[in-house]
């Protein structure tokens, strides 16, 4: 056996575990195969950034080249919102705005698309009461998912209106990761993705649970993966559920 052959047979013990459902091999839900990909995304350069609470905004010669990390952001906002201080650098107004920039850049969830997204939601967060702010992302379930709705709001464009349900969950996900660490508050709300939504009935399935409610809807696609996790017996957080079947799904096209 070559050297390329005993690499090649150390990978296999590396890899996800994995069980076959019906006709498809799919990805295990154990803690192993969690920390496997939590390892890999600590490497990957598509998003090992966002997560860097030092990546500051960069300039050359007077011009913005980067405009600073999610991670960056929402530490500054957590400063202001939890911890009661304030910044003397930028206003509300500037941390928000850059907020949902380096999470719509970072996640491509493309605000602006419809030529008014990034404006729009950016003036609804600020709009927001802040005390209310921080018990909507405590209790994602306060007055029935508030924030979430008024995020998620379709923009007034008159041509290409959105509702941007991806960005409304990405941005209370990271509030929540940064605003609250090492407390349950910060696994709150889980991310809505296009991927998760697709493979989310194989795991119905796979975990006998009955359910017919439509993905679409974020409440529901919050109760599916709450069933999920609670059938599987297993120790695995919201964010450890959606890294795991996002980066083993993600270029499955047979199954996505």
């Amino acid at each position: 056996m070559n050297t390329i052959q005993k690499e090649l047979k150390r990978a296999e013990e590396k890899k996800f575990e994995e069980e076959i459902f019906g006709e498809e091999t799919i990805v295990k839900l154990t803690p192993n195969n969690v920390a496997i990909v939590e390892a890999m995304l600590c490497y990957d350069s598509a998003y090992n950034r966002s997560v860097l609470v030092d990546a500051k905004p960069r300039y050359s010669n007077n011009k913005l080249i980067y405009g600073g990390s999610t991670a960056y952001w929402m530490t500054v906002l957590k400063e202001i919102l939890v911890d009661g201080v304030e910044n003397k650098i930028y206003s509300y107004e500037s941390i928000i705005e850059n907020a949902v920039a380096a999470i719509d850049r970072e996640n491509n969830t493309h605000l602006n698309a419809d030529k008014c997204g990034r404006a729009e939601i950016k003036q609804r967060i600020c709009e927001f009461d802040r005390v209310e702010l921080i018990k909507c992302l405590k209790n994602p379930n306060y007055k029935d998912l508030k924030l979430i709705e008024e995020l998620s709001r379709k923009t007034s464009a008159l041509r290409r209106a959105r509702n941007n349900l991806s960005f409304a969950s990405k941005f209370c996900h990271y509030a929540c990761y940064y605003f609250f660490p090492e407390t349950d508050n910060q696994d709150n709300y889980p991310i809505y993705d296009s991927v998760i939504k697709k493979v989310l009935p194989i795991y119905l399935k796979r975990y006998n649970i009955n359910y017919t409610y439509k993905l679409d809807n974020y409440k529901y696609y919050c109760d599916a993966i709450e069933r999920i996790r609670k059938a599987s017996d297993i120790e695995i957080s919201r964010n450890g559920l959606d890294h795991l079947l996002w980066y083993y799904y993600k270029g499955r096209y047979e199954l996505v």
